[in-house]
């Protein structure tokens, strides 16, 4: 998601629809896990991790890597959202096996290029500098 020097948001959301369209089961778990668990104190490690991560974003955003008008958890919270939409919805048409793949590339570079515009990674400040050639 983030490291010292930059943030790369949409190939974290990219990766982790990848992961869930890889293992529905384990987003149905984790899905049953919010219901089941909400409010019981036993969500204190998903709670934990999601401030951990609201962190790091905020590190990123002090130090201008990162757009400092989100708050970091609704950052956090709609690229998850977003990369897990479309990894097990329901109803979808019937797609065969050798349109599928295209199907779900097309859904990961919707998902990527709508992470891109909505939380773009700030532009450093550069220096640069002119050469007039010889005086």
């Amino acid at each position: 998601m983030c490291t010292a020097d930059r943030v790369d948001l949409p190939g974290h959301a990219g990766r982790v629809h990848d992961y869930f369209v890889a293992n529905p089961v384990n987003l149905r778990l984790m899905r049953w896990g919010h219901l089941e668990f909400a409010g019981t104190g036993s969500d204190d490690a998903a709670r934990d991790t999601a401030s951990r991560k609201a962190e790091v974003l905020r590190r990123a955003q002090q130090d201008g890597l990162l757009d400092s008008s989100w708050d970091p958890l609704d950052i956090l919270v709609f690229v998850n959202q977003l990369s897990m939409a479309w990894a097990d919805q329901p109803g979808l048409p019937s797609i065969e096996s050798g349109a599928r793949d295209q199907f779900l590339a097309d859904r990961r570079a919707a998902i990527v290029t709508a992470v891109e515009r909505l939380f773009p990674a700030a532009i450093p400040h550069t220096t640069h500098h002119r050469e007039d050639g010889p005086a």
